[in-house]
């Protein structure tokens, strides 16, 4: 049975902000209200960060938080939370003798009636607000000391809880299988693109719906098992887009052909990263080197997948062995991150962050040329014995 503990991750976010001097913080970030309250609606859309459909959780330093939503969403958040000690209001986008319009206006009264004190200091997460998103917020708390989030809900996010690590695991057979799926579709042959992202994501939606009906408290039917974005998958001339969605192309008998599942929601809205390009041909000697030096990449980076490593060096790592290959311009992005409800710790140029036991990375050393593609894109959990690989699929080019 999967079921988070939203409460104690309240409490732990509460004990933090004690300890910062927090009065209040005020989060917006979808990911970041799913990870305390279990209730996301359709909060992954832009116009949700603006007040126009606002959604934002307020939480105090002790007490029960505040979960703020438009009326459109205020029988899902109700059914979301139904267990969960937390007050619910709405908003709504008219004039009305009862329920504001304002949403900051519901944010203050509940700050004023639960401090007692005009001396509040707030936090916001300035980093992920658009400046349109962020001005209301600097009219609507004139007065109040203001500041930027640590990022300290972000670093609980980071480390996985004993049931995230065993839905994750969940999410790395579901990639597997998946994956197995849309292979045995190539072979089969003259498919387009979308047909075998289409066997794939049929076979997801089913094993979603099972895992919910059998491993959830399904009592509210708040889970979907379609959650899914659109899958990238390119085959022969589109293999060097590396954002490429499965188009009406169909895969001719020699193409390779590039699977994707990098921004596929799982289990529970759960991510993990996955990809493999699979060879209906052989390779000519120039293919091959440029493969076999992906690969090295691949393992000079798993061999630094371990408690202490600062992530930015191990893209740097990575990066220098397709470098010294003579493939830097076809790098096209960073070599992974940390996954979860969403994309957490980019592994990137200037980030510090070092890998802590029980985070979940994606990992994906890669090229994309004219024609031709090189990656291998793998999902690991972080353990004190070395990476736990949950995406089980042989960790090379797949031959057919």
């Amino acid at each position: 049975m999967f079921k988070f503990d939203y409460e104690a991750r309240i409490r732990r976010y509460q004990d933090a902000l004690r300890e910062e001097g927090i009065d209040f913080a005020i989060t917006i970030s979808a990911a970041n209200v799913r990870y305390l309250t279990g209730f996301w609606g359709y909060a992954t859309r832009a116009e949700y960060s603006e007040p126009g459909r606002l959604t934002c959780v307020v939480v105090p330093q002790k007490g029960t938080p505040l979960l703020v939503v438009p009326k459109i969403e205020r029988s899902f958040a109700q059914a979301a939370t139904r267990h969960l000690p937390i007050e619910i209001r709405h908003h709504v986008e008219w004039t009305t003798p009862d329920d504001p319009m304002d949403p900051w206006e519901i944010v203050r009264d509940y700050i004023r009636k639960s401090s007692g004190t005009p001396n509040v200091r707030l936090s916001i997460e300035r980093p992920q607000l658009t400046e349109r998103a962020y001005l209301p917020i600097q009219e609507a708390f004139d007065g109040f000391e203001i500041v930027t989030s640590s990022g300290i809900l972000e670093r609980h996010r980071d480390i996985k809880d004993e049931a995230e690590l065993r839905l994750l695991k969940g999410c790395g057979d579901l990639a597997s299988s998946m994956f197995n799926v849309e292979l045995e579709a190539i072979k089969r042959g003259r498919c387009r693109e979308c047909d075998v992202a289409m066997l794939g994501w049929q076979h997801n939606v089913l094993a979603c719906a099972e895992c919910i009906e059998t491993s959830t408290d399904n009592g509210e039917f708040v889970d979907s098992p379609i959650g899914m974005s659109a899958q990238l998958l390119t085959s022969g001339p589109r293999l060097s887009r590396a954002h490429g969605t499965a188009s009406t192309r169909v895969i001719e008998p020699t193409d390779l052909v590039a699977i994707d599942l990098c921004r596929v929601p799982f289990l529970l809205g759960y991510r993990i990263g996955f990809g493999r390009v699979i060879s209906q041909r052989p390779l000519n000697s120039t293919e091959q080197d440029i493969n076999a030096t992906v690969k090295k990449s691949y393992e000079v980076g798993v061999s630094m997948l371990r408690p202490g490593s600062v992530v930015s060096e191990i893209d740097a790592a990575v990066r220098n062995v397709l470098q010294e290959g003579g493939l830097g311009d076809y790098i096209m992005h960073r070599c992974g991150r940390t996954t979860g409800i969403e994309s957490e710790i980019r592994m990137q140029e200037g980030v510090q962050r070092t890998l802590e036991a029980d985070m979940v990375l994606s990992f994906e050393p890669s090229i994309y040329m004219d024609r031709f593609q090189s990656r291998i894109e793998s999902t690991f959990r972080v353990t004190n014995d070395g990476p736990e690989l949950l995406t089980r699929v042989p960790e090379e080019m797949i031959m057919i």
